[in-house]
């Protein structure tokens, strides 16, 4: 994804000797003095203000300073000895850098509160204007006890509901599996067909204008996004997402925004001429002589998909059974009277059939 820069903001540090804010540029603090420790982290000030100093700038874009592994002084990027004792540079290691620190806000800040006196100061201000107080200092939170954990429970009617379909579940298993063999006569058979009536009429769809197959109806079209990039195209419009202050280590933070390239396409509505189902015909019969219902077929209307069921009624001992034969030849056995052999499972219904002697 391109990143668009924005320009470059001076970031803040906290001393964490005296609590005090600094501007990111300092390399000492402002208050007690002590050089920027490793551990202090640079954060987003309250100015809200992009450099504008060709400088400062340029100096923003050398990359992260560096740490003195002999007194802890931080050193501009491309230092070779120490500013303040002295040391040789060539082994210390860079300032952390590249992590995100916040969307970037413009403008003024909001005032920021002492935590000594309450008092209201400029966003920016590193000491309190009233008492003096460092203004990175957190004012302590009393600790609150911890209130015992509240018990979650489930509920005792969930529990029912699902050990009920636990047991529904496990019935149907068994009894699924259960099966006994029972001797049946045929005592009636029938059968239905139906054939769906197809009719070409106009159907409305919605596409891009290039994929519209010809011959189609084309309606309005509206330009929309078909796709993003990275790069420039025809047609295609440059979006941008919040802008946002990545920490470059040396004091200034680099505002970026993240940008896609959407490109724009006519969307259009059109209709075609379609076979679509518009009625069924079925032929109904209780014998063993199946026949399919006449669809009449012209230049607007012809016959579509086809379904057939068959169904057997067996007799056994004063009950009866039903039974489906998958195909017109299957079903074609079952003569009125003949007797076969039934295997039916726990739920009453007819498994396999078989010829009896």
């Amino acid at each position: 994804m391109p990143q668009e820069t924005v320009g470059y903001v001076e970031l803040e540090w906290t001393c964490v000797h005296c609590g005090t804010k600094n501007e990111g540029t300092r390399q000492v603090c402002i208050s007690c003095h002590a050089p920027m420790a490793d551990s202090a982290k640079f954060n987003q000030s309250g100015k809200g203000e992009l450099i504008t100093d060709k400088d400062l700038i340029a100096k923003a874009e050398k990359g992260p300073d560096v740490n003195c592994p002999y007194c802890g002084t931080r050193n501009i990027a491309e230092a070779t000895k120490c500013v303040h004792c002295g040391g040789d540079l060539t082994d210390a290691a860079k300032r952390s850098s590249g992590e995100v620190l916040g969307a970037f806000q413009s403008g003024p800040q909001p005032d920021v509160k002492c935590p000594a006196c309450g008092t209201m100061n400029p966003a920016g201000a590193s000491k309190c204007n009233k008492c003096g107080s460092p203004l990175g200092v957190t004012a302590p939170v009393k600790p609150q006890p911890a209130l015992p954990a509240k018990s979650k429970g489930i509920g005792i009617i969930p529990i029912v509901i699902i050990g009920l379909i636990i047991v529904a579940c496990l019935a149907f298993v068994v009894l699924s599996a259960r099966s006994s063999s029972a001797a049946g006569n045929v005592q009636s058979v029938s059968w239905q067909r139906s054939i769906d009536v197809m009719k070409q009429q106009p159907v409305n769809h919605t596409d891009w204008k290039d994929n519209i197959p010809a011959g189609a109806k084309v309606g309005a079209c509206t330009q929309k996004v078909r796709s993003t990039q990275d790069t420039p195209a025809q047609n295609a419009v440059k979006v941008c997402g919040t802008a946002y202050t990545v920490n470059q280590g040396n004091g200034a933070g680099k505002v970026v925004k993240d940008c896609v390239y959407q490109v724009m396409a006519d969307s259009c509505a059109y209709s075609t001429l379609e076979w679509v189902r518009v009625d069924a015909v079925v032929a109904k019969g209780s014998d063993l002589n199946p026949v399919w219902p006449d669809v009449a077929s012209n230049a607007t209307q012809r016959p579509g998909s086809k379904v057939e069921t068959y169904t057997v009624t067996f007799l056994s001992n004063d009950k009866t059974y039903t039974y489906s034969p998958s195909t017109q030849q299957e079903f074609s056995r079952f003569t009125n009277g003949s007797k076969w052999k039934l295997t039916i499972n726990g739920l009453n219904v007819v498994t396999k059939v078989e010829s009896a002697p």
